[in-house]
């Protein structure tokens, strides 16, 4: 088939999840690999915004990345790999959403290794949870294992948590709910098999925020963004309504209301705003933190450091402000933070940069090396994993 060309198909990619045009993008993005010796790489995903912050990076470099890795590279739905109806391709990466049975999900990877060989199967992670819950039933199926945040001690994966994640445990420990132990049952071997991906910073919405200016970090009224939505399960509700509390009626600190807004409204308000408030969700990693990077709000976040994340934005006091997991210091970082106009400066700036350092330094294209790159084909090569 006619190659559609890499601007056609990262115009598509933008627009892949937008009502009216998603059917046309989709049938582009997973038209035939045409003619050419490159190595084939089929994306099979879920098709929602969070896991093609993911999945857009690889059209919008697309060109680059063929030019390195001579990649030919298509994406479509992943109910195709579950109804055996996926095409065959040299690299496949495999993104469900977290709500996917495994067994299912195991029985028709391995189906497909079964009738196209493939050279190299990625797992692609998007689930907000740090855990690896789905590494037992896919540990003999994947060469590697990708996710957009890992615990920097890998074996900390390898320990049971009360409720089932490192989070589930912290906060229903500090707010005495009750919760079973899960052991997800990681095998060890799947540890030398994980990588890293980018985090919400490669969306289609976000990516060109960060080719402009820095925002303007002078008319600022608003002294703290907080608007925390907190209804979930028992655990989440607990630690957001905490989150909102310590947030609220700060003496002589000008804060924003805690009811929903529009997205248009809520990103206007951030823009006027100091600081921006962004507890933890189900996982560490949040849209709003990309958000304050974007909009020039200095971010106050839960401690990230026992996170590796690509690319590393989670800088303790150059690129966001860091409290307590208890937030028992939230109001004195506050304070301390709007005393200190040019610290405020720094670390805004700072953040903004790093954020398109990533994303126009070619990083991405660098950072493909262990997905796109074919593997040895000698008899023993499936044993020498690499990670991304």
């Amino acid at each position: 088939m006619l190659d559609l060309g890499h601007g056609l198909r990262a115009r598509a990619a933008r627009h892949r999840l937008d009502r009216g045009y998603a059917p046309a993008a989709q049938a582009l993005l997973g038209a035939g690999f045409g003619a050419g010796t490159g190595p084939r790489a089929l994306i099979l995903h879920h098709p929602n915004r969070i896991c093609w912050a993911n999945i857009y990076p690889y059209f919008h470099h697309g060109a680059d990345l063929a030019a390195r890795y001579g990649s030919r590279i298509r994406a479509r739905p992943i109910d195709q790999l579950m109804q055996d109806r996926a095409p065959a391709a040299d690299i496949i990466l495999i993104q469900p959403w977290f709500t996917e049975d495994i067994g299912r999900l195991a029985a028709a990877v391995a189906r497909y290794r079964d009738r196209h060989a493939p050279a190299r199967v990625v797992f692609l992670d998007s689930f907000a949870h740090v855990d690896l819950r789905f590494a037992r039933a896919l540990e003999p199926l994947v060469d590697l294992y990708l996710r957009k945040a890992l615990f920097r001690n890998r074996q900390a994966f390898l320990t049971p948590r009360r409720g089932d994640t490192n989070l589930t445990e912290y906060y229903m420990t500090l707010h005495d709910l009750p919760g079973e132990v899960v052991d997800w049952q990681v095998p060890p071997a799947m540890l030398d098999r994980l990588g890293l991906m980018p985090n919400f910073l490669t969306a289609p919405h976000l990516m060109p925020q960060f080719r402009g200016a820095l925002p303007d970090l002078d008319d600022r009224p608003i002294d703290l963004h907080a608007r925390i939505a907190t209804k979930g399960t028992p655990w989440y509700q607990a630690m957001r309504e905490h989150a909102a509390r310590v947030s609220q009626d700060l003496p002589g600190i000008v804060t924003t209301p805690r009811d929903k807004i529009d997205q248009a409204r809520f990103l206007d308000e951030m823009r006027r705003s100091r600081l921006c408030w962004s507890p933890f969700g189900y996982g560490e990693l949040c849209w709003r933190d990309i958000e304050a990077f974007m909009t020039g709000a200095v971010l106050i976040k839960p401690d990230m450091g026992h996170l590796d994340s690509l690319p590393d934005l989670y800088r303790p006091g150059r690129t966001y402000l860091p409290v307590r997991w208890d937030f028992a210091d939230f109001e004195q970082v506050v304070r301390e933070a709007l005393a200190d106009p040019a610290r405020l400066r720094r670390v805004a700036t700072e953040a903004f940069e790093a954020c398109r350092a990533y994303l126009d330094g070619g990083r991405f294209v660098d950072d493909c090396a262990a997905v796109l790159t074919p593997p040895d084909t000698r008899p023993n090569a499936r044993t020498e994993r690499k990670t991304a």
